[in-house]
């Protein structure tokens, strides 16, 4: 089993890079010095603004790189817009321990791609990179605008916040509906100034064009069965001498429920699950103790919690690959031994443990291969240890 762990790494690690394709959609770029280019663009769903875009002229058409040095605007239809400006930027770090005591922004001029999120009589954009985020705004043909915020700190290491954009709003968006107590509900998000965006607009009798549009996560909930393949590896503390002992593998049935959040971002391929489900084990092995043989049988059963990760590797529009990550816990329903060796029942206690698998999924219904290493099912404090190891197969439903 130590070498499938091996062999389902190296296969999880370079099936990612094989499967993880994500499609050129209709677009175009323009240059600095005004010439359009029609393609079709690679839309990555970027959590942070892009420093390199790739590019096709035709669908079957070779793939080319295309930086940010000569680049005016970028454009992938009802999707994403980008366009370059040189707007003050403060790149200090949002990370706790870098805080500064200064509580207005360090601005420098910098060439930036910003994420257009609307355009309207006044528009939003937005720059993310890793910690660092910054939003700015433009009303009709003005110039864009930092909207003032800084996170930083004082002598007593104090979390403090200049909220300076809070009254920007006030001030450049007067209308009827955008009020002081409005205003002081809008956090610096994208989600609450985008709305605030929006409700001016609409108040100026126009309304807005949005490129990088709300998006919200979604659950799932699959039912699954299957079987479980198990066995031990006891480490047994004699009086003169240890043994080592492996019970027999046994397969035993499983089911269980998965709620399972698909997170809005990069293009629906990450998802976080938790999957309840029943394992149960019984098996027995022997060994020679001075002329006798000595038998041991382990019987466990639980409900084990599995909370991790699902990465998807999209085939189609009907079909996908998936990767999944989990730690585990489980709730011990029986544990018991018996034969003429035995663990007495006050020394079991079940270790955490993790597991890793891989999957495939059409439409409703999905396959997955799961694999658990070894952990301790006996207390650790006592003279033997038996490790439990497993390996699942499950087919699934999708109930919604």
């Amino acid at each position: 089993m130590k070498n499938f762990t091996g062999a389902l790494l190296v296969l999880l690690i370079s099936t990612s890079g094989i499967f993880a394709q994500i499609n050129f959609e209709k677009g175009s770029f323009t240059l600095e010095n005004g010439q359009k280019t029609e393609c079709y663009i690679k839309n990555e769903d970027w959590i942070n603004n892009p420093s390199k875009f790739e590019y096709k002229l035709t669908q079957d058409g070779e793939t080319k790189i295309l930086r940010i040095t000569n680049l005016k605007t970028v454009v992938i239809n009802n999707a994403f817009k980008f366009e370059k400006h040189t707007v003050p930027f403060d790149d200090a770090s949002r990370s706790i321990k870098q805080l500064t005591y200064e509580r207005s922004p360090n601005f420098k001029d910098t060439a930036l791609m910003l994420n257009v999120i609307l355009e309207g009589k006044a528009s939003l954009y937005s720059y993310t990179d890793g910690d660092k985020r910054a939003f700015y705004f433009k009303k009709g043909i003005g110039n864009i605008q930092p909207l003032i915020y800084k996170v930083y700190t004082n002598k007593n290491r104090s979390i403090l916040y200049n909220k300076r954009y809070q009254q920007q709003l006030l001030t450049e968006l007067p209308c009827t509906g955008i009020t002081e107590k409005k205003i002081i509900r809008v956090d610096y998000n994208v989600g609450d100034l985008r709305s605030l965006f929006n409700d001016y607009n609409e108040c100026k009798g126009e309304s807005s064009v949005e490129f990088s549009k709300a998006k919200q996560g979604t659950f799932h909930l699959k039912a699954f069965v299957g079987a479980y393949n198990s066995s031990t590896n006891a480490d047994i503390n004699l009086t003169i001498f240890r043994r080592t002992l492996e019970t027999n593998a046994q397969w035993a049935p499983t089911f269980g429920l998965e709620l399972e959040y698909i997170f809005p971002f990069n293009r629906n391929k990450w998802s976080m699950f938790i999957a309840p489900n029943y394992t149960s084990y019984e098996g027995e092995g022997s060994f020679l103790d001075l002329m006798v043989v000595r038998r041991f049988a382990v019987e466990y059963s639980a409900i084990q919690v599995p909370i991790g990760f699902h990465h998807y590797m999209f085939l189609n529009d009907r079909s996908k690959l998936f990767l999944s990550g989990a730690i585990l816990i489980d709730i011990p329903i029986t544990q018991s031994s018996s034969g003429n060796f035995m663990i007495q029942e006050g020394l079991f206690k079940t270790s955490a443990g993790f597991s890793i698998g891989m999957g495939y999924s059409f439409d409703k219904y999905s396959i997955e291969a799961r694999f658990l290493p070894a952990r301790e099912i006996v207390e650790a404090s006592s003279q033997t240890s038996v490790e439990l190891q497993q390996f699942s197969v499950t087919i699934g439903y999708t109930i919604f």
